[in-house]
């Protein structure tokens, strides 16, 4: 299996990048200049900060996604920093709804950063997570009229929506508000994720009404998640409604070409075939991202 040659078409999307409060590989361009002629590109994720590389500054060689989160330290349900990312980004971004400040996350998390991020630093400031955010409306099955203004923002900027860390019957409604609004580009972020664990038959769901599951290289490398669970959930929702990404940045971890690399090996020994890993992650990123060509397959 010719993996060099999938990984320079490749476009990972979702790399962690500092500076930021968890210690962090590379930043941006420290990124961009590690990866350019191994990967296609990358879109770059910050849970604290606007992850930005303007137009201007983008190699021709090296796609660099630039991207916001949702959390309450980029304003939380805010539309004014999607617009502003935008503008300032000059190409696609992507739209991550809150992670570190999602409410079931937080509570989850005991309102520390869990320390399988961080390596052997050790952060604890609750703080940090006085606040959090769900998407629930003042009535019973409504969303925040907050939510629903991002979500047009959402679509005025042509970004990609990405679930983050809310819960999984949170992501089913805002699915459902976003497709509703008209956004088509849709991330289900790492759904096997154990503080997430969406049903694989929910995941199927939003599959099929045109969403993207995400697999992660960290959910096997720091979570512990087996990789025959990952393929298994790759071969039941198929790979054509599937993207591969590392999910990796974290000062102990591979690099993202390396991390991908050895997410190929490993899949691929489980059952993956070599059209199905380009589909995850050649054609279907650049669809996302890039081209807005139909998704193959």
């Amino acid at each position: 299996m010719n993996y060099e040659n999938i990984l320079r078409q490749t476009i990972d999307l979702h790399v962690h990048v500092g500076p930021e409060i968890i210690p962090r590989k590379f930043d941006i361009k420290e990124l961009a200049n590690f990866e350019k002629g191994k990967l296609r590109g990358v879109a770059v994720k910050n849970h604290f900060f606007p992850a930005i590389l303007p137009y201007s500054e983008q190699s021709k060689d090296f796609l660099v996604v630039s991207s916001i989160v949702l959390n309450v330290f980029q304003g939380g349900w805010n539309p004014d920093i999607i617009r502003a990312a935008k503008i300032s980004a000059g190409g696609p971004i992507v739209v991550w709804f809150p992670t570190i400040s999602a409410s079931s996350f937080v509570r989850d998390a005991n309102s520390f950063i869990p320390q399988e991020w961080l390596g052997d630093r050790e952060i604890k400031c609750k703080t940090l997570f006085s606040n959090s955010l769900n998407i629930r409306g003042k009535k019973k099955n409504t969303i925040d009229e907050k939510v629903i203004l991002v979500l047009k923002a959402i679509k005025e900027c042509g970004a990609v929506l990405a679930t983050g860390h809310l819960s999984w019957r949170e992501s089913l409604r805002l699915i459902a508000a976003a497709q509703k609004i008209g956004i088509k580009k849709i991330i289900i972020t790492h759904p096997i994720y154990q503080r997430i664990a969406m049903p694989i038959f929910i995941q199927k769901k939003l599959a099929e009404q045109g969403a993207f599951i995400e697999s992660c290289y960290s959910m096997y490398s720091i979570d512990k998640i087996p990789i025959k669970l990952i393929a298994k959930q790759i071969k039941t929702i198929g790979a054509r409604r599937c993207i591969l990404s590392s999910d990796v940045g974290q000062k102990f971890s591979l690099s993202p070409s390396e991390a991908l690399r050895d997410f190929m090996y490993l899949l691929s020994k489980n059952g993956i075939t070599e059209d199905e890993l380009y589909q995850m992650l050649v054609i279907n990123p650049s669809y996302l991202v890039e081209t807005g060509q139909p998704v193959a397959g």
